[in-house]
């Protein structure tokens, strides 16, 4: 019985497919069914930063302001000694 192995890859060139990992397979020759992946557009920086943002509203975030920051900095750095 042939195993049957489904990677994903990119074309690379006319004639180079690159895998995303690799098979256990030795030299030889070997059948390739072509399918491309229809990719989802990049979404900008300011989307990004939005979506983290409503996710850390919705769950009650508070970010630490300067002044907290500021004094665990002054902490940690007063536990090293000299």
């Amino acid at each position: 019985m042939q195993n049957t192995y489904i990677v994903t890859g990119t074309l690379t060139d006319d004639h180079t497919v690159t895998l995303d990992e690799a098979l256990p397979l030795t030299l030889t020759k070997v059948r390739l069914v072509v399918e491309p992946i229809p990719h989802k557009p990049r979404r900008s920086y300011q989307e990004v930063i939005s979506s983290i943002r409503n996710r850390q509203r919705a769950r009650d975030h508070h970010p630490r302001t300067r002044e907290q920051v500021d004094a665990y900095l002054r902490e940690e750095r007063d536990s090293w000694g000299e």
